[in-house]
């Protein structure tokens, strides 16, 4: 190891180091914080009018993420985008992050600066301001915890608990790319090189490493008053369409045909044998939004789609608990929505 390797080095500049580097990388500028990282706490001053939404995510090295075929911005901008789309399904403004960090003592400290770049690369449209945390070592990879503070009008947030029959079911964006950008990503891994990938390829990894928190849609369907509720798309459809049901007490009904599959997600299905709509189906990681509104907000629905310029389409019917949950493909049958999206401790 060089000279100026050894000086930037975790051990050569230490926890408070690291710290001190990170806060100038990272500056909080906001009125309304009284006092940022530095200190035992942080003290904020209250919002009139609003109510406090606060969300915590864990991010584990070789659960979560990978760095054999992810930089570390990558990793630090998914770790941003994952807070942040807690903060989208519930109809709220983003404001604070604190981020506490394990990590081996052989992680360069530019590393660990890289992925602190991604994170403020995928809050910063959002004005989000870094207000502490925690670092500690840790004996063999690298360990994250986010917790994230917004805002939302008060008894406007949407939760996944209100869902009425009647609803329709609609989602944001198209659904499956990250499953299959995973799968790309995975397959190459021991050899990865993005200029080996073709444009599909290209197209569906990028969606896997760099999704879009659908912010400004979940602000305005709370702020019209037009959802009743909405959760993010983070286990896969199937089991999110699932954990709105259990919340609500009620049944569902989606419908394949429905389904917004990209092109490049049909082209890397056909090439590789599988079926497009069990991508979407069972695909974590999309965070997009799934929202449920009257059918006679259908056109207000659609007009939130064109000012925010992201797709929206309408994929199925809230029913009653005891129609249960089912899926209808293309060709008319019907069966059972599966939960098979990402379950944490399963040994599937």
């Amino acid at each position: 190891m060089s000279t100026s390797s050894k000086r930037d080095s975790l051990e050569a500049i230490g926890e408070f180091g690291l710290i001190r580097q990170l806060k100038q990388q990272w500056s909080a500028s906001s009125p309304w914080i009284v006092k940022g990282i530095g200190d035992d706490a942080a003290i904020l001053k209250a919002h009139q009018g609003q109510q406090l939404l606060i969300s915590t995510d864990v991010l584990v090295e070789g659960v979560h993420f990978n760095l054999a075929y992810q930089t570390p911005k990558d990793v630090g901008w998914r770790a941003g985008v994952a807070n942040l789309s807690d903060i989208a399904a519930m109809g709220g403004t983003p404001l604070y992050l604190l981020v506490s960090m394990a990590m081996p003592a052989r992680i360069p400290p530019r590393h660990i600066r890289e992925l602190y770049r991604g994170l403020q690369a995928a809050c910063g449209p959002y004005t989000v301001e870094l207000i502490g945390g925690d670092t500690a070592s840790s004996p063999s990879h690298i360990f994250l915890s986010l917790t994230i503070v917004g805002s939302v009008q008060a008894n406007r947030a949407l939760t996944r608990s209100r869902a009425e029959v009647g609803d329709r079911i609609y989602v944001t964006g198209t659904l499956g790319d990250s499953n299959a950008g995973l799968r790309i990503l995975q397959t190459h891994s021991k050899h990865f090189r993005s200029s080996s990938l073709s444009a599909v390829e290209k197209f569906l990894t990028r969606r896997h490493v760099r999704p879009t928190p659908r912010i400004h849609v979940g602000q305005l369907l709370a702020d019209r008053n037009l959802a009743h509720a909405a959760i993010d798309l983070s286990d896969g459809l199937s089991s999110d369409v699932g954990h709105v049901c259990e919340e609500s007490q009620v049944g569902a009904e989606v419908r394949g045909k429905t389904l917004p599959l990209s092109s490049q997600l049909r082209a890397f299905a056909q090439r590789n044998n599988l079926d497009p709509m069990e991508l979407a189906l069972q695909g974590g990681e999309d965070y997009e939004l799934l929202f449920t509104a009257p059918a006679k907000h259908h056109q207000k629905v659609l007009a939130v789609s064109k000012q925010t310029k992201v797709p929206i389409a309408c994929i199925g019917e809230i029913q009653p608990k005891i129609f249960g949950q089912q899926f209808e493909r293309s060709d008319g049958r019907k069966q059972k929505l599966a939960k098979k999206g990402f379950t944490h401790f399963s040994n599937r």
